[in-house]
């Protein structure tokens, strides 16, 4: 199995770009500030990025 490194930072940050956007944009609240556990905008807002970027880079 072929590991690229790049390709983990670069969806590391990707997810780390769309939780901020998200939480800015006012769809994700972190538990922390008494938002939900789980957040169904988060989950397909991240796998949507991921997916586009694996269609792009794969």
């Amino acid at each position: 199995m072929h590991f690229d490194l790049a390709h983990a930072l670069v969806t590391g940050v990707l997810v780390f770009v769309v939780m901020i956007g998200m939480h800015k944009a006012g769809l994700y609240v972190p538990h922390k500030e008494g938002g939900p556990r789980w957040s169904w905008p988060l989950f397909f807002g991240v796998g949507a990025a991921v997916f586009i970027l694996n269609l792009i880079w794969p």
